[in-house]
């Protein structure tokens, strides 16, 4: 039976997906829960905050991301979905640059979140 004390830890990062997934003994990508922990904007900012103020690595964020998006231990809130979704889906593309999220990038994210808005899409 999965903890859901755990998955709520991680959410406030204070477990790692190492430790969650030690404690969980299996790809946390595979679990689900029957109710998922809801993920707010405040909980996005607060971990956007983190990376800024150098609390947690790139990594650390990486993996924060990925878990939160991919498996379904979580879900966003559904009237801040939007915004974190589109917030998210930035993040999530770090996987390919690590070195692509600047301090701008950080307080702009955290603007939109807080403005219940979408990060607009890239225009080419």
């Amino acid at each position: 039976m999965i903890d859901k004390k755990i998955v709520e830890d991680f959410k406030y990062m204070k477990i790692s997906r190492k430790d969650m997934s030690n404690l969980f003994g299996v790809n946390l990508m595979s679990l689900s829960l029957e109710e998922p922990v809801v993920v707010d904007s405040i909980d996005v900012i607060e971990v956007l905050r983190a990376f800024r103020e150098k609390k947690i690595s790139v990594e650390e964020l990486i993996d924060w991301v990925n878990i939160v998006w991919f498996s379904d231990l979580f879900d966003y809130n559904d009237e801040q979905a939007d915004s974190i979704s589109s917030v998210m889906n930035r993040l999530e593309e770090l996987d390919e640059n690590k070195n692509a999220l600047s301090n701008q990038d950080v307080d702009t994210y955290i603007e939109f979140l807080k403005n219940n808005k979408e990060v607009p899409e890239y225009k080419y």
